[in-house]
């Protein structure tokens, strides 16, 4: 694992103040405890006084201690952090939470973790949920594009760290891991193997790891003094069935590809499920381990989701320690992990 630490320009003189009641109180004239009932959906404040305390409060970025003011209420007080992962219904990502539970575990705190479900709408709500609870610090593994949202929130000085990405409209900490190197490294292996016809299936283009791994498949082929053929390529794909539809299609050509690169693991499971892969059987690696990939014979570049997660959660104790320091990138490697498959024969073109 590697480490090196961003820039910013300028001096920093620490976080920004975060806004209080009496903040908010002091902007509308009313009093404290108007504001409380406001902010907590009392029934007994007038509309427009809400409205005002309420438009205010968005204004300072002001949040609500929900779990903090039922802990002063019985005088217990508690230490956790949150943690936001895209989808718990892929397999990647419950590694990456046991990563992140153990070194929090370590430092004596609890986790609060949220479900983005693929989904950039949740994945929003979550975090601002969670953040409302006033964490010690947030770690996330993101699923959108778009995180210029909690500019104002690191501006307060809110710890807060991406894992497996970067983030994009965002300086922050950050766990990455060598999307292109590692992609370039599986494609040349399959290059090694005698392959000169390989296909890309891969999910949507946006976002952080998707672009550099096209552009390792892309490098390697140029590497070997192969053209890139587009005929061979299926991007924004989403779903395992769309990535059987999309090899069902390659396979089908009358010169079909010979192996095929899955840039995860969902579209490495997509190309199992499709009738003509069991036809034709081209060779196969993928981006992202999955449990079957050795029974099967399967190849994959393995991220190593649960160092990803510990190494998240460190640096997220980092940050607490040490607010002021400069953004800091680490990056943990992804290895190619070679199981065995059946020597290459060429396939023979299907007849037009």
């Amino acid at each position: 694992m590697s480490s090196g630490d961003g820039a910013e320009g300028g001096a920093r003189s620490g976080p920004a103040p975060r806004p209080r009641m009496q903040d908010i109180a002091a902007a509308t004239g009313v009093t404290i405890k108007t504001v409380s009932r406001a902010l907590s959906g009392a029934p007994n404040v007038r509309q427009s006084t809400r409205e005002r305390v309420l438009a205010e409060a968005a204004r300072l970025g002001f949040r609500r201690n929900d779990i903090a003011a039922g802990l002063r209420s019985t005088g217990q007080t508690m230490k956790t952090i949150g943690v936001v992962l895209g989808d718990l219904g892929n397999p990647f990502f419950p590694p990456m939470l046991r990563g992140i539970h153990a070194v929090a575990a370590q430092h004596g705190h609890l986790v609060i973790s949220a479900d983005a479900e693929g989904d950039g709408t949740v994945e929003r709500e979550s975090i601002q949920t969670i953040l409302a609870q006033r964490v010690a610090g947030l770690i996330i593994a993101p699923t959108g594009t778009d995180f210029s949202f909690l500019a104002q929130e690191a501006e307060f000085g809110s710890a807060i760290v991406f894992i497996d990405s970067a983030p994009l409209g965002l300086t922050a900490d950050a766990v990455i891991t060598t999307n292109t190197a590692s992609t370039r490294h599986a494609v040349a292996h399959l290059i090694g193997r005698g392959h000169r016809r390989i296909g890309y299936i891969g999910h949507p283009p946006q976002g952080y790891g998707a672009p550099k791994r096209w552009l390792g498949y892309c490098q390697a082929l140029r590497n070997a003094g192969i053209e890139a053929d587009a005929a061979l390529v299926r991007r924004g794909l989403t779903t395992e069935a769309d990535a059987a539809r999309a090899v069902t299609e390659l396979l089908d050509l009358p010169d079909p590809p010979t192996a095929l690169f899955a840039d995860n693991n969902r579209m490495t499971v997509g190309i199992l499920q499709s009738p003509s892969y069991a036809a034709c059987h081209p060779e196969v690696v993928g981006f992202d381990h999955f449990d079957l990939a050795p029974q099967l014979g399967i190849s994959v570049v393995d991220s190593d989701p649960f160092r990803v997660g510990s190494a998240g959660a460190e640096l997220l104790f980092r940050r607490l320690a040490d607010r002021d320091r400069p953004p800091t990138q680490t990056t943990v490697r992804a290895k190619l992990i070679v199981h065995d498959q059946p020597a290459f024969a060429p396939l023979r073109p299907r007849r037009a």
